[in-house]
């Protein structure tokens, strides 16, 4: 197996708010009416209940009016316009929770269809990225960006965006209200909104870098225990598991060390609002005591002022609740946003290629993963229609990136791969690989039945034609003997049939497949001998008149092989037939020897 790109850590930056800010506005475009109409919604639940409070206030000093006309007997309370009032106030409490349900579902269905589409996008991103992208980003973190990073912004758009807009309607309702009553006790505590924003302000510019860190170690850390279910029994075969927990231990730490000071600093808001709103509440209790005595304002004005100063205060209290959330949802969207902005897989050309009818050719071709490293190194062979050919050589010499340079997974560096006397590059691509099936030696399976797993070869195959291609390959017989047959559910890791009969399942899917050029990369190295005989005369069967590319380490295996080319640090050595290349006495005739005599002892 040929080396793969260098998986290198990418440098922890700062968010850039302003791109995250963007990113979201841009999501919510989309759902601009509904949003429209969210909007309305708290404009008025909000507006409703900013009129109960003063509305409570009359109600007060409809109370005290009466009560000091009951002591001085020169009246009673006046109960008729008392109990209007409190039906009204009851009535804009009602209307005001029906719109604030109504501003909660709206927004509920926005975020979960943005957590929808993103979903999608992000699905759709990872089928068309280029390989070098695919292998280049670990699998736990991109689960962790489909799954955590977007429930985190879900959480974000619902949460901040209703105490955001409530937050920013009351300030602006309030104080029109507190203005209403009396100017001076609304301008002391209007004084208090760019003391308390630039508190938040700083502390936010501490806390944000810390939100963005610890999704990074989360997904992380996904990866990794990724990596530890997948590979468990090798964990426990070489009894690493001390080392393992180490890793997990190390990386766990790290995330842990960014969540405590993300949420430590976004924290220090609740305490200090507070500080600042009992501050309000002496301050206006001063002033409004002083105005009372001077008779500028009435006693249930300053009930009316006092709650006005709560719901001044709270919205505030608000924004420095959910600032981490708003934190983690910026962070998020821009992990997500830097992954959608990856660069698609190119497909310059759509020109559709049906068939193969001379030969397939390698002018010259060069390539290397990483710059500088090149692994196949002006390499030329051709294969004519039909013929089957055989890459042999060591463990990193070249022989996979071959077949992934003939399939497009990556482009060449230099030189040439002509079908019938045209460059590969001038085809789509899709249609060039609809032309070629693979068996691979790490055999892949869905967890899905074992039907549905060989039709994914040919979805309009028949049952017939699905248990034709198993007895093709002699599954048909081990399927039968299952308690479920061919309705058997594969689970996840595919570990509840042996390696060597899900080999065989990835043969008869390539069957079914019915493809003109077949590439079988180590295709029998996970079975038994005796398995690898009868699947050898299945593939011969399956072979003649296709073109083939067989990778393989057994040499015995491909002595019918039409062509054999032995690879060596990405260039041909040695290249005929089985038995030129035994005439020639070379590296193909001392390595046959060498596994004769393993195979021997």
């Amino acid at each position: 197996m040929s080396p793969r790109p260098i998986r290198r850590k990418p440098p922890e930056k700062p968010v850039d708010n302003k791109r995250a800010i963007k990113n979201i506005i841009s999501l919510l475009k989309d759902h601009k009416y509904r949003l429209i109409i969210t909007v309305i919604c708290a404009v008025l639940s909000t507006a409703f209940t900013i009129i109960a409070p003063l509305m409570i206030g009359q109600a007060t000093t409809i109370i005290y009016d009466g009560i000091n006309n009951l002591i001085h007997h020169t009246g009673s309370i006046d109960f008729a316009s008392l109990y209007n009032i409190l039906i009204i106030v009851v009535a804009l409490y009602i209307v005001s929770s029906i719109f604030s349900y109504l501003q909660s579902y709206l927004l509920v269905k926005i975020s979960t269809k943005i957590s929808y589409d993103l979903r999608k996008r992000l699905m759709d991103k990872i089928l068309s990225l280029p390989m070098d992208k695919v292998e280049e980003n670990k699998r736990g973190d991109i689960l962790s960006r489909i799954t955590n990073d977007i429930d985190s912004l879900q959480n974000g758009i619902t949460q901040s965006f209703i105490q955001l807009t409530t937050a920013v309607i009351t300030l602006v309702g309030v104080s029109i209200m507190m203005l209403s009553i009396n100017i001076w006790m609304t301008l002391a505590t209007i004084i208090l909104i760019p003391i308390a924003f630039l508190i938040i302000r700083v502390i936010t510019k501490y806390s944000q870098s810390y939100f963005l860190k610890q999704l990074v170690h989360k997904g992380s850390l996904n990866a990794q225990i990724e990596e530890t279910f997948t590979g468990h029994d090798i964990i426990r075969a070489f009894n690493q598991e001390n080392i393992s927990m180490e890793k997990f231990e190390e990386d766990n730490e790290k995330w842990f060390d960014q969540e405590w000071k993300s949420q430590f600093y976004s924290s220090l808001n609740g305490p200090l609002m507070n500080f600042i709103s009992n501050f309000a509440y002496v301050l206006i209790a001063v002033l409004g005591a002083i105005f009372v005595l001077q008779k500028a304002i009435t006693v249930g004005d300053i009930l009316a002022f006092f709650q006005y100063v709560q719901s001044f205060t709270r919205p505030i209290q608000q924004i420095t609740r959910v600032m981490h959330q708003i934190q983690t949802a910026m962070a998020a969207s821009e992990r997500i946003f830097e992954f959608l902005e990856y660069e698609d897989e190119e497909n310059s050309s759509d020109k559709q290629i049906t068939e193969i009818k001379d030969e397939i050719t390698f002018e010259n071709v060069s390539f290397g993963y990483l710059p500088n490293e090149t692994i196949i190194k002006d390499l030329s062979f051709s294969v004519k229609k039909g013929e089957k050919v055989a890459i042999v050589g060591e463990t990193g010499a070249g022989k996979t990136t071959i077949v992934k340079l003939l399939m497009r997974f990556y482009d060449i560096d230099a030189g040439s791969i002509k079908i019938d006397g045209t460059d590969i590059s001038q085809y789509d691509k899709h249609s060039l690989r609809s032309l070629i099936g693979m068996v691979l030696q790490d055999s892949w399976l869905f967890s899905d039945t074992i039907e549905s797993n060989i039709h994914y070869g040919n979805l309009d195959a028949s049952e017939n034609d699905v248990v034709d291609a198993s007895k093709q390959v002699y599954a048909d017989n081990f399927i039968r003997q299952l308690p479920d047959g061919y309705e058997t559910l594969l689970n996840e890791d595919s570990d509840n049939i042996s390696h060597g009969q899900k080999q065989l399942l990835t043969i008869a899917r390539t069957i079914l497949s019915t493809k003109e050029v077949l590439i079988l990369d180590e295709a029998t190295s996970s079975v038994d001998t005796r398995t690898e005989k009868l699947i050898q005369k299945a593939m011969d069967k399956l072979m003649e008149n296709k073109t083939s590319f067989i990778i393989a380490h057994r040499l015995s295996t491909i002595r019918n092989a039409d062509k054999i080319i032995v690879i060596e640090n990405g260039k041909i050595i040695e290249q005929g037939n089985h038995e030129e290349l035994l005439a020639k006495k070379g590296y193909y005739y001392h390595t046959l020897n060498a596994q004769s005599k393993e195979n021997i002892r």
